[in-house]
């Protein structure tokens, strides 16, 4: 009788092991299931961030452009130097951030009696006038008085409008697109002008789609 109450409570004893295996069992049930929880998340967020991108459509620069980009900045560095203020114009607006060099060279050509300042303030005239940016009370100044200067800061404006044209993001009035059309006759200024500021909006990661028309 001891021995069968000894076997029964082995068995008991058998029997209590199989019950608490029971809730490790379901307890370790839910932990599969989290991680499954947790990529789906992730795969949402990142489908989210994929949904986002297709609208922004990448602009890179023609044959063409980035042959005469390539000959510019061979030309003492003409073309990187000129694309320089379109980048401080693009930070400036928060749509670009500039590298050590290119902040380093605007500086520089600041100090050169404010050859970087003067050549941004056209550019940020064509994002404001393009919805991407909006100009300072200086650099409303600045730009009213280069255009008084024989209309020299509109001039510079044209090619940078292009630019933002052919990105899409604007649309040329009709007197610049005469303008630019007549600084193109003009051994091809307009386009030579037009390449660093379009090379500039090839380096933005995305470019707003808001486009508003002046």
């Amino acid at each position: 009788m001891s021995e069968m109450t000894d076997g029964g409570s082995t068995e008991g004893d058998a029997a209590f092991p199989n019950e608490a295996i029971v809730p490790v069992v379901t307890s370790e049930a839910p932990l599969p299931v989290a991680p499954p929880v947790a990529s789906a998340e992730i795969a949402s967020s990142t489908a989210g961030g994929e949904d986002v991108t297709p609208p922004v459509r990448t602009l890179r620069l023609k044959p063409a452009e980035q042959f005469w980009y390539v000959l510019q900045c061979i030309s003492f560095g003409a073309g990187y130097l000129a694309k320089v203020p379109t980048r401080r114009a693009l930070s400036d607006a928060g749509l670009a951030k500039m590298t050590g060099a290119e902040k380093f060279w605007y500086v520089l050509q600041c100090i050169s009696l404010g050859a970087g300042y003067f050549a941004k303030v056209p550019v940020k005239k064509a994002l404001s006038e393009s919805g991407l940016a909006e100009m300072t009370g200086a650099e409303k100044f600045w730009y009213v008085l280069q255009c008084i200067a024989f209309g020299s800061g509109y001039f510079v404006k044209v090619p940078v409008k292009k630019a933002l044209s052919d990105a899409g993001r604007t649309r040329m009035t009709d007197a610049g697109q005469f303008w630019y059309v007549l600084q193109c006759i003009a051994f091809g200024a307009g386009y030579f002008a037009k390449i660093p500021h379009k090379k500039a909006l090839c380096d933005l990661v995305q470019i707003p789609t808001a486009v508003t028309q002046v």
